[in-house]
């Protein structure tokens, strides 16, 4: 049995996959554990929500066309709820891309069909400037 105390643990990066394709959510947690990630997943906006609210992840994959709450309805959620948390939208969408991100500031969007590379690097460069604006916005407190 692995030690939940070991910090290898305590480091990994949390990220809440939303998509109401159960395929499409499969295939990025694979990748995403695969990476060495923490991944849980939600099928729905009113599910990504609770789960947010419940336990911040570190980043949020997005699919943009759900029923009920849409991904830009969560994101928009997420950014006046939990600044902290990043958001990436996940869409075949692009057109909308540019009007969305307007509407609901976003910090990256992934094409679907999924990449492997694409989602990795995209996920990393997210994550790396997160922590560099938590890095600043501490030394300003400071």
């Amino acid at each position: 049995m692995p030690n939940i105390f070991s910090t290898q643990y305590f480091n990994k990066k949390r990220i809440l996959v939303v998509d109401n394709v159960t395929d499409h959510s499969e295939l990025l947690v694979y990748i995403l554990k695969t990476e060495g990630y923490s991944v849980k997943t939600a099928n729905c906006g009113y599910s990504a929500i609770a789960k947010i609210e419940a336990s911040p992840p570190d980043l949020v994959l997005l699919d943009l066309m759900m029923p009920g709450i849409n991904g830009l309805d969560v994101a928009k959620w997420v950014r006046q709820n939990r600044p902290s948390v990043a958001v990436v939208l996940v869409t075949s969408d692009y057109e909308l891309l540019e009007e969305l991100s307007a509407q609901a500031p976003i910090d990256g969007f992934l094409p679907k069909p999924v990449n492997w590379e694409k989602t990795i690097s995209t996920v990393q460069a997210v994550l790396a400037s997160k922590k560099q604006l938590e890095k600043l916005s501490y030394k300003k407190e400071a």
